[in-house]
């Protein structure tokens, strides 16, 4: 197995006039396509006009992240040496897939900290039919992370970060539990990598409330470990279980949440489910303002749905494997854990 790590990582309060030297310390040639969204133009705009000094640049938005039009857009990157994404999920979805595409090196520069894709071999992108899907796309080469930039985005990003990680928990459980049912093996080393990410950013609730420098670069290790722990074992199997499931068939149903708050709200019924402390994860999403009701995170009228169909997502074993979920034991579980009143 070939397992790819980013080789360098840059993280600081201020990143300015630091990038076109990070980038020309790695190497990879003259010419790069800048891929970002309309979301964070201003900042796209500061990072190009950098980058500009010391690289031919190519900006280019992708309209959707449809995988026909990523198609056509790694026609255009293969004459480019480089990628560089910047914004959130659909940005560094986009540049990966389109790095995979082109077999171009890309450097990820994250805004938020909302989810633990960012360093993720892993691309969630549309199927052409109006479904999500995860397809096999490319590690970054390097990581640029302005701490300044992801403070100013919104606590709602940072808490969205805190609560993809808050469900690795349930996540190695369910790695866990398979593993016993002798349906897959659990690695230690990975199954550790992932909960000690999870635990960091426990202990860090407050201060990351406060957006205290030091607990986002917590919060930003944590998310690259997780997804270290991913890449090396390669699958997302260390960080997504039943919880994932739930979140994925929420999607197909229609929520418009930020990933990081479903998975959060769905490993309280995960840990339920498990016999686990439930209360203990649904405390902590408390703590750090993640929602912990359906209707809080919008889902009241597809939740039980989603909850009774989760199984069937993808054929990875879980707890839902073990607990025969119908409606009327959805309706039980979710009143019991106050999700649904």
């Amino acid at each position: 197995m070939i397992v790819s790590l980013p080789y360098k990582i840059l993280i600081d309060k201020n990143t300015k006039g630091k990038v076109a030297d990070t980038l020309e310390n790695l190497n990879f040639g003259k010419n790069c396509a800048i891929i970002c969204t309309e979301h964070v133009q201003n900042i796209c705009s500061t990072i190009s006009s950098e980058v500009s000094s010391a690289f031919e640049v190519e900006m280019s938005e992708p309209a959707t992240i449809e995988i026909n039009h990523l198609k056509e857009m790694a026609k255009d990157v293969k004459a480019v040496d480089f990628i560089v994404g910047i914004g959130g999920g659909k940005s560094m979805d986009a540049a990966k897939y389109l790095a995979f595409l082109a077999q171009k090196p890309w450097v990820a520069i994250p805004t938020i900290l909302s989810h633990d894709g960012v360093v993720s071999s892993r691309a969630i992108i549309d199927d052409g039919q109006g479904n999500w899907m995860s397809v096999t796309a490319q590690e970054p080469a390097a990581i640029i992370a302005d701490l300044e930039v992801i403070k100013n985005a919104g606590y709602k990003y940072i808490a969205s970060g805190m609560g993809d990680l808050l469900s690795n928990f349930s996540a190695v459980e369910d790695w866990k539990l398979a593993d016993k049912a002798g349906k897959e093996n659990y690695h230690e080393m990975m199954g550790k990598l992932s909960l000690i990410s999870a635990e960091a950013v426990t202990k860090h609730i407050d201060d990351l409330k406060k957006k205290d420098y030091h607990a986002l670069e917590v919060l930003f290790w944590s998310l690259v470990s997780s997804g270290f722990a991913m890449n090396i074992y390669g699958s997302s199997r260390p960080c997504s279980g039943s919880e994932h499931n739930i979140s994925h068939m929420l999607d197909k149903l229609g929520s418009k949440a930020l990933h990081g708050n479903q998975v959060a709200l769905t490993s309280i019924i995960s840990s339920y489910l498990q016999k686990g402390d439930w209360q203990k994860t649904k405390s902590n999403l408390e703590k750090a303002g993640l929602p912990v009701t359906a209707k809080e995170l919008g889902v009241e009228d597809i939740i039980v749905e989603a909850l009774v169909s989760a199984k069937n997502v993808r054929d990875r074993y879980t707890i839902l494997n073990e607990v025969n979920v119908t409606k009327k034991k959805a309706e039980e579980v979710l009143k019991e854990t106050g999700i649904i009143p």
